[in-house]
């Protein structure tokens, strides 16, 4: 059996918010990722780097579940054997084209974040969780390598202690432990969530552009970090800043 879901991509720069969309669609499966669904992500992120109106960009999941995982009913044929090495390199491009987004990217949570759907959510920059949240790291319960990206975000998002603990154990819990243990955020209830990241991404939004790179970069390690926090120096953005305080008044920054 193949997987019928899909990801789509949704925009609301129209509104002029600044904010586009990744949405995880296979609500039948509660949004389980099939290989098809990973190997669309990076066209979607070019997309979304193409589009300067694009200044945050938020990943859900359709209905009441982020994702459950990876599509499991794929696995015998695409993930036995010597078949999984295409299939691991399908997941890593997209979510490497996440991390590498030109934007911010703020994962919202609702409901089931498991093994390649919290693969996708640890890509993002920021998690907020609905208190309805379940979370697990389920390789050991399918027999199952994880990929070796994904273990190296999870440490580096909640240390090697806790990522030992969810690797060797499998667990499921709540949103209340993944706060705690740093995995996400913040936690509010289902009603609140598209509030909370709605403000969030509007913060977000309004923020200098090529400070936001440069920082990202910085976080993640890159090499091309000085050159964009230099880069800051010379933009016009920076003089819009500068004025913006000196007027009293709030910036408008064009990303230049």
């Amino acid at each position: 059996m193949t997987s019928t879901g899909r990801v789509r991509l949704e925009r609301t720069t129209t509104a002029n918010d600044g904010v586009a969309s990744l949405v995880l669609d296979d609500p039948p499966r509660r949004n389980a990722m099939g290989m098809a669904m990973y190997a669309a992500v990076p066209a979607l992120i070019s997309e979304v780097n193409g589009d300067p109106d694009v200044r945050v960009l938020v990943v859900r999941g359709e209905g009441t579940t982020f994702g459950a995982g990876s599509d499991i009913t794929e696995f015998r044929a695409q993930r036995l054997g010597d078949a999984h090495v295409h299939y691991d390199e399908v997941e890593r491009r997209a979510t490497k084209a996440l991390t590498s987004c030109r934007v911010p990217v703020v994962a919202a949570i609702r409901g089931a974040c498991m093994g390649g759907g919290l693969g996708i959510a640890l890509a993002a920059d920021l998690r907020y969780a609905a208190d309805d949240a379940l979370f697990s790291v389920p390789p050991g319960r399918l027999g199952v390598g994880y990929p070796l990206d994904a273990i190296d975000r999870l440490v580096a998002t909640i240390g090697r202690a806790a990522a030992t603990d969810l690797l060797l154990t499998a667990r499921r819990f709540g949103a209340a432990e993944a706060l705690r243990i740093g995995l996400v955020h913040d936690v509010v209830t289902v009603d609140r969530l598209d509030d909370l990241v709605a403000d969030r991404c509007a913060t977000i939004a309004s923020l200098a552009p090529m400070t936001l790179r440069a920082a990202r970069a910085a976080l993640a390690g890159r090499p091309d970090a000085a050159a964009l926090a230099d880069a800051c120096f010379h933009s016009a953005d920076l003089v819009e800043g500068i004025t913006a305080f000196e007027e009293s008044r709030q910036p408008s920054f064009g990303d230049r």
